[in-house]
């Protein structure tokens, strides 16, 4: 949700209710339908359940009660969550003109997919590679391997803050791609959202820090091609992911990533070897293990504790972690116009995620 470190389509779990009938999400009084996010950059999508997955090897996610207070621990952790994901633009900034955006994404795909692995060995997940290839494949491509490569290339020619403002569009286009492949209709709520997102993109690019020459244009559009990603990532995870385990998808799709972009990644060791630093290597490090590893299982934890109605609330904090850590560390300037830009995408964001989709639309037609 993420960069998402997270994939963040790979936490979008859905359920199967006993006797096999899917329905919504809802739990008791004052319960809300759960939405799963995968932040930072990462898409957030609603889950509707298909499949239970074995509770032997996948805990079920809490449904919460929407007024229940967060406990002070899981609010540091969330606090923690939104400050590793904020880095992740911070360190693409680093590594990728050192390394180069394919080289970049190959190492932190890699390494998160080691971590990742363990993660799952310890939980007792089985991956079950030859049922699930497919998805772990088209997720791999679009939640990581694209939108990641997109990012790392955005990330030469424009700030932390814009990346991490392009990442909090993912709710938006997982809308857009439920009315285009999920048949669910665009409600007015839900296309003044994407306006309204756009509307806040071009705020942070008319009026930001950055003078929006040619390639500040092309690096934001860039990085908006990765939110559409993840938007195609979470829709296709809720039409073909249903019973795999989410834990199972984030590994799998990490390694079919890594997998995919090796060959892309090669052309560029030389370089990396002749031109590498201390600092390049260490960003990808911590990209690949911290920001996604890590970050992954302390996002399972929030969700399995508070919810996943909580739990995507740190969507709202990473745009603002990102400008905080670069203008500590790198130097970028936050402006009116970077404030601006990101309050308008974020309400788009939350405009987005509140609004119920209206159902599909039903063909007038009598069948023969």
């Amino acid at each position: 949700m993420y960069s998402c470190p997270l994939s963040h389509a790979a936490l979008l779990r859905p359920y199967k209710w006993p006797g096999g009938k899917a329905r919504n999400c809802t739990g008791p009084a004052g319960a809300g339908r759960i939405r799963l996010a995968i932040p930072g950059p990462g898409p957030v999508a609603d889950s509707r359940s298909e499949a239970r997955p074995d509770p032997r090897y996948d805990p079920p996610l809490r449904v919460e009660r929407q007024h229940a207070a967060m406990s002070t621990s899981n609010i540091a952790k969330l606090l923690l969550l939104a400050a590793i994901w904020g880095t992740s633009f911070m360190l693409m900034r680093i590594a990728a003109p050192v390394f180069g955006p394919m080289l970049t994404t190959f190492g932190r795909a890699s390494l998160a997919t080691l971590a990742l692995l363990a993660f799952a060995r310890s939980r007792g997940v089985r991956m079950q590679w030859r049922r699930n290839w497919l998805p772990y494949l088209v997720i791999g491509l679009s939640n990581t391997a694209l939108p990641f490569a997109l990012f790392a290339w955005s990330a030469l020619h424009i700030p932390s803050s814009y990346m991490a403002t392009m990442n909090s569009l993912a709710p938006v286009f997982t809308a857009v791609f439920g009315f285009l492949l999920l048949g669910e209709r665009l409600t007015a709520v839900r296309l003044g959202a994407f306006v309204l997102g756009l509307a806040g993109v071009a705020v942070l690019v008319g009026i930001g820090p950055v003078p929006a020459d040619g390639m500040v244009i092309a690096g934001v559009l860039a990085a908006m091609g990765a939110a559409v990603s993840y938007g195609f990532a979470a829709t296709f995870t809720r039409m073909r992911g249903g019973g795999i385990s989410p834990i199972a998808i984030a590994a799998g799709s990490q390694f079919a990533a890594s997998v995919c972009l090796l060959p892309f990644a090669l052309p560029g060791l030389p370089h990396a070897f002749q031109a590498g630093t201390l600092n390049a290597v260490l960003a990808v490090l911590v990209l690949g293990v911290v920001c996604t590893g890590i970050a992954y299982a302390l996002f399972f934890q929030l969700i399995s504790a508070e919810g996943a109605t909580k739990a995507i609330t740190v969507t709202f904090l990473v745009p603002m972690t990102a400008s905080l850590w670069a203008w500590l560390l790198l130097d970028e300037p936050v402006t009116v116009g970077t404030v601006a830009g990101i309050a308008i995408v974020l309400v788009a964001t939350a405009t987005a995620l509140r609004a119920k989709p209206a159902p599909a639309r039903v063909s007038g037609k009598a069948s023969a």
